[in-house]
């Protein structure tokens, strides 16, 4: 009891704390001391900082503005970039100044310090520096969401090619993504450590040693909640909230709560060395970074935005950004300086239902085309895994006591956009392989292009395009001026492809169906071989070929599968149920429904059901049994025997009489009712919130008829309802509904044709032109004699 108050007296005293604090750290109130101190953003122009301090363009307008405020006898955290190679006069230079070296980086050169203003100024005196910045502390930006984005049709599609059908769909398998935030709970049921995550790593500035831990997020779960939206598997609600890429794999990189530059650079230095070319055994395609420092341009100079484009460039990983949560009104920069760097994709936050921009989304500034978003995903009360021993879901569950479950939260941000857009391009990897960067130059206005004509790194990713192009622009909704009801401009700018795009919402919403349809045309155009000679004609074919085609091969349509003899689904989950501390079980279990639509054909229903009765990771045993509402009412009408403790259970239901005969043509409410506890003796020894009864369990259900014809149309786009497979060896013809991507609608590449040139002979056409001219001119002629008779008759008289 004495531990618990302990822990209690401690929470208090940090919330009053931050309480007491927060308007010091928020900038009002005087800062002193010598540390990175969190101030509100401020944008200064490079001008100003030459005049103020006369040390050119070597020093980043914040660092200034930081100097001016704390003083220039006051330390503060710096990072200072070389022109080339770091050396030992550079190193006895820097300490000579004045300066403490905390670290030196090896992806950049350049040097994490700790030193005043004054200690700089004689730095830039001695030394030729390419950049000092300062080492702010970054912010982290905080289940509609996949249909909003169609990213459910991808799932399971149908990919034709020839004769074949592959039905195994896109869901990012084969790919990885890094999210670097403050860390993953992979403990949970979604995030399965070793399995899903295949790495977690935690350093506590990003300059200290990687250290593997299985739940890296024990703070704040902003990083758990990227994580599950990413790529989750959805099993703790039996596959309804799972991620946008739910086959991908997961890596973990946590720099704690105190994220500053300098730790986000040594978790994007880690990205890069472990993306090396021949280098990259886990298939790293895409960074995740929900985070940022403020608004603000692009500079090529920003250690960050070199890192991130050297990941892009060498190693061929998209990185992705938030655009921020400072909203905005388009008079001045408010989107995320590294979201602006030309090789990143900057990501706004869109309502959950695609209706327009979020408020809070942080916007460009009008005319600058360059500072405006690059597309838009869903980042509005989005619901995703949470990290069970963290303060943030702790306190959310307070505010949605009527939506409790325990592995799941719904917080709002571009934080929670910004995976949306990591798991789409995972998809996209996974469908085209090839992608790489491309030859479009960012959007800009044409001051910032003719500039970037000598910047070798303002170009984008083909990932980019194919979300941009694909993208649905929402229009604006609503009266107001300049930005209508739903925050989207009444103006804006044309891009790259012919399509608008704005401050708020660049190209638009992401639509991943067409997306994954683009990405397959491209694939497909640079690897067949048109022509039967072996080799394919096309490899070099790029987004704009594949753009006038892939609509071509995208359909979603009523399919018919020869040869069946019924139908099968299967899903998995993780049932649980949570004991508090002291020992009392909460009054609520996991939620683990799952809508299927059961065919008016079905002659019988066979349930098969296979569970872990043992748990042996966190001991602790259960049972389990598979119940389902088929009238709708929120109670079971049929359920397997829970006394039953066999972890395999297999029953068939009669369909075509009995009293359920007359509930097929109906969705039924499948869930998973148990029984279950942990050994909580081996519990006592650890620091949490509560444990959990835990039993992993797979469902498969088999409709088996007579019928020639059975209809499985009926569809439903939401993650939460399952869909029919086609059974094999039989002699049924089964009807379901795909979003199906017909391959065999590809051709070849039109070259372009010159026009013929004239055939030889006799030049009519001039004849004709030489014979008019002459006429005219003797026309003119006669006239003007007829004109000089007539003036020498009057003359005469």
């Amino acid at each position: 009891m004495g531990c618990v108050r302990g822990k209690l007296a401690g929470f208090l005293l940090t919330m009053m704390l931050t309480i007491l604090l927060s308007p010091m750290l928020e900038g009002g109130g005087d800062v002193t001391g010598g540390g990175p101190v969190l101030l509100r953003d401020i944008y200064m122009n490079a001008e100003r900082v030459s005049e103020a301090m006369g040390m050119g363009g070597a020093v980043d307008p914040f660092l200034q503005k930081m100097v001016e405020t704390v003083g220039a006898d006051t330390s503060i955290d710096m990072v200072i970039q070389f022109p080339g190679r770091i050396t030992g006069e550079d190193i006895v230079a820097v300490k000579r100044a004045g300066f403490r070296v905390i670290y030196r980086f090896s992806v950049v050169p350049a040097l994490h310090v700790n030193g005043t203003g004054r200690a700089l100024e004689r730095l830039l005196r001695e030394r030729d520096v390419f950049w000092c910045e300062y080492n702010e502390r970054l912010q982290f930006f905080m289940d509609q969401s996949t249909t909003t984005i169609n990213v459910t049709w991808v799932w399971d599609s149908v990919i034709e090619r020839g004769a074949r059908r592959d039905f195994r769909g896109i869901d990012g398998s084969g790919v990885t993504v890094v999210v670097l935030d403050s860390g993953i709970d992979a403990g949970h049921p979604d995030l399965d450590y070793g399995t899903k995550t295949i790495m977690n790593l935690k350093s506590d500035t990003g300059e200290d040693p990687w250290v593997e831990v299985e739940n890296s997020d024990t703070s704040s779960g902003h990083g758990t909640h990227c994580a599950g939206t990413v790529a989750g598997n959805g099993d703790a609600s039996g596959g309804a909230r799972r991620g946008v890429a739910p086959g991908a794999h997961l890596i973990g990189l946590s720099v704690g709560e105190g994220f500053f530059i300098t730790g986000a650079v040594g978790g994007l230095q880690w990205v890069y060395a472990h993306t090396r070319p021949g280098a990259n055994p886990y298939n790293i395609r895409v960074v995740s970074n929900s985070w940022g420092a403020g608004g603000g341009e692009y500079s090529p100079k920003d250690v960050i935005s070199i890192v991130s484009q050297r990941i892009t460039y060498e190693n061929n990983v998209v990185v992705v950004f938030a655009a921020g949560n400072s909203g905005g009104d388009g008079t001045d920069i408010q989107t995320s300086n590294y979201g602006n760097t030309p090789s990143n994709i900057c990501v706004a936050a869109a309502e959950r239902d695609g209706s327009g921009i979020s408020d809070f989304s942080s916007k460009g500034q009008f005319g600058l085309e360059q500072t405006y978003p690059d597309v838009a995903a869903p980042g509005v009360r989005i619901w995703s895994t949470a990290a069970r021993r963290t303060l943030i879901s702790a306190m959310t569950k307070r505010g949605h006591a009527t939506d409790f479950n325990p592995y799941y939260f719904p917080i709002s941000g571009t934080s929670m956009a910004t995976p949306h857009v990591a798991g789409a391009v995972a998809l996209l990897f996974q469908a085209c392989p090839s992608l790489k960067i491309s030859d479009v130059m960012e959007e800009a206005n044409e001051t910032v292009r003719e500039v970037w004509k000598e910047d070798p790194y303002a170009y984008v990713h083909e990932a980019e395009l194919i979300l941009e192009a694909t993208a649905r622009y929402m229009p604006p909704s609503g009266e107001g001026d300049p930005f209508a009801d739903n925050y989207i401009p009444n103006n804006y700018s044309i891009g790259w492809d012919g399509k608008p795009f704005d401050l708020s919402q660049g190209f638009g919403l992401i639509q991943l169906d067409k997306a994954v349809g683009l990405a397959l045309t491209l694939q497909e155009l640079r690897t067949r071989d048109f022509n039967g000679d072996g080799v394919p004609d096309h490899p070099d074919a790029t987004v704009m070929d594949a753009l006038k085609q892939y609509l071509g091969i995208m359909e979603k349509r009523e399919l018919e599968v020869e040869g069946s003899s019924g139908l099968y689904h299967n899903w998995k989950g993780e049932w649980s149920r949570f004991v508090n501390q002291s020992g009392k079980i909460t009054s609520i279990e996991t939620d683990q429904s799952h809508f299927v639509y059961i065919p008016e054909d079905a002659e019988s229903l066979t349930v098969v059901l296979d569970y872990e009765a043992i748990r042996t990771s966190e001991p602790g045993v259960g049972t389990l049994a598979v119940v389902a509402d088929v009238n709708g009412d929120g109670s079971p009408d049929w359920s397997q025997s829970l006394m039953n403790p066999s972890p395999h259970k297999e029953n068939v239901i009669n369909l075509a009489s009995g009293s359920l005969s007359g509930h097929r043509g109906q969705v039924w409410v499948f869930n998973i009712e148990g029984r279950g506890f942990n050994f909580p003796i081996l519990n006592l020894m650890q620091s949490t919130q509560y444990t959990e009864a835990r039993v992993e369990y797979t469902v498969a259900l088999i409709v088996e008829t007579s019928s020639s014809d059975v209809n499985a149309t009926f569809r439903d786009p939401h993650a939460i309802y399952g869909n029919w497979m086609p059974l094999e060896r039989g002699n049924s013809t089964v009807r379901l509904t795909r979003q199906v991507y017909n391959l065999n609608n590809v051709k070849p590449i039109k070259e372009e044709v010159e026009k013929p040139a004239p055939r030889a002979g006799f030049p009519w056409i001039w004849a004709l032109v030489v014979l008019l001219v002459l006429l005219a001119v003797a026309y003119v002629y006669r006239k003007q004699q007829d004109r000089l008779k007539n003036l020498v008759k009057k003359f005469r008289k």
